[in-house]
């Protein structure tokens, strides 16, 4: 069944079951009243008959009886042994009954007809104590709760009219969206192509929010599936040509490398170049694709100590000049200074590559730890600062070939630094060159004064 029918169907159902039992309640609670009430009266005749009955000894019982006999009711007075001493009774009423009831009033069923009682004993003319019973025919009140029965039965169903109506417009104003969101899941499986729902501004219910979720869900599928074609074209891309190279490379060994030594060098040569960038590539895009597979371990790292470590491995391999400046010792921030080191080989590998002048890290706490990366190269033009992140994108393709870059390093920085709780900024001016900010969360900060506290237990 559909959830609209489903919810047409519960609601009026839910809705009928409310109905009836408010009815039944109604019904039976003004049956009861009914009932009783009557039920009361007979009492105060019963207390009258008896007063005027004792007030008029010397009068005649039966014209007492009969002047307090109720319309469709009978008046009857046996003795201890159930034997009748008078009894008056209208025409109408013929049923006989079978003895005194248990209860002093109250109503009860005769030979099908309802009847309300009371009883109350009484010393009759002969000075014995008698049981007084006073009946009324109740077919009135039956007929009118009958009547009522009626009515309110029609009153339920015609009341049901509307709700089956309001129920299916609800079962449509709820299952409208979710259908809508049906289509478009099976347009988009269909064409291929990306969809949004139409949401109603004015609207702020849940209904809203399930579409604003599935467009915002859409939005965000877009743009990775954009980024993923990308990422396989790029890479593509960059792989093809080294494969290029390669293959040209083997054909030249094939048809001439055996005879010429020179031409068989630089094939090594040139096929082992290849082989190594792609190597490199290939393993950047292995550990962007593991980034998320090891959970850094936070620990405490001694900024002095650990640059001075790293920059000290930099001017070994290189030659050139790193310089370090440490504002404050001890510096010591919780990180994982694996991921950390890694993070500032690709910044320090960068500085180098492009730029041929000193390189400066600084360490300083400007509010919170920060690391700054300084070098005086190209630098990177304005327009490119917001996309330097993102995989394959390189500011000067046939510049970065020469200097062997793929554009992979940064957007694996950007990766680990997001791993870190870490905040990357760069800032450069073209021809000039370039400063990246290697800013600690403050809740990854440890003051001196906590160092030292540790440092004296």
């Amino acid at each position: 069944m559909k959830l609209r029918n489903r919810i047409h169907l519960y609601s009026t159902l839910l809705t009928l079951v409310i109905l009836i039992i408010l009815t039944v309640v109604i019904y039976y609670s003004f049956s009861s009243l009914a009932y009783s009430t009557e039920a009361d009266e007979l009492d105060s005749v019963g207390e009258a008959l008896l007063s005027t009955f004792n007030a008029n000894e010397t009068a005649d019982p039966s014209d007492i009886l009969r002047a307090y006999m109720p319309v469709s009711g009978l008046i009857k007075v046996t003795n201890q042994e159930g034997q009748s001493l008078e009894s008056v009774q209208s025409p109408d009423i013929t049923t006989q009954f079978p003895g005194q009831p248990e209860e002093k009033s109250g109503t009860m069923v005769v030979d099908g007809e309802r009847f309300a009682f009371t009883t109350a004993p009484i010393i009759w003319s002969d000075g014995t104590v008698a049981d007084l019973l006073i009946a009324k025919s109740l077919h009135e009140v039956t007929g009118n709760l009958e009547t009522l029965r009626l009515v309110m039965g029609a009153a339920v169903l015609l009341a049901m009219i509307p709700v089956i109506i309001s129920g299916a417009v609800l079962a449509g104003i709820v299952t409208q969206p979710i259908a809508a969101l049906t289509a478009t899941m099976r347009n988009i499986q269909r064409s291929g192509n990306f969809q949004k729902l139409p949401v109603a501004e004015q609207s702020s219910d849940e209904l809203k929010q399930m579409g604003l979720t599935f467009n915002d869900m859409m939005a965000l599928l877009e743009e990775n599936y954009s980024k993923q074609e990308e990422f396989v074209s790029n890479a593509s891309h960059e792989l093809k040509t080294p494969l290029t190279i390669i293959g040209s490379y083997a054909r030249l060994l094939e048809r001439q490398g055996l005879e010429d030594e020179a031409i068989a060098k630089e094939s090594i040569s040139a096929i082992r170049a290849e082989t190594d960038r792609m190597k490199e590539m290939i393993e950047q895009l292995l550990l962007i694709a593991r980034r998320n597979e090891t959970a850094p371990e936070f620990k405490e790292v001694e900024l002095g100590a650990f640059l001075t470590e790293t920059i000290t491995a930099f001017n070994q391999s290189y030659d050139r000049e790193f310089k370090l400046e440490v504002e404050k010792e001890p510096f010591v921030v919780l990180t994982d200074s694996v991921k950390l080191k890694q993070i500032l080989y690709i910044l320090l590998d960068n500085a180098r590559k492009y730029s041929s002048d000193r390189i400066e890290v600084i360490a300083k706490a400007d509010g919170t730890a920060m690391i700054q990366i300084k070098d005086y190269g190209y630098g990177i033009p304005k327009e490119s600062l917001p996309y330097v992140f993102d995989r394959f994108y390189r500011v000067d393709k046939a510049r970065t070939r020469e200097t062997g870059g793929f554009g992979l390093g940064l957007s694996l920085a950007a990766h680990l630094a997001e791993l870190l709780k870490i905040k990357l900024e760069i800032e450069s001016i073209e021809e000039l060159g370039t400063t990246v900010s290697v800013i600690f969360s403050s809740d990854f900060n440890v003051s001196e004064v906590e160092l030292k506290q540790e440092g004296s237990r």
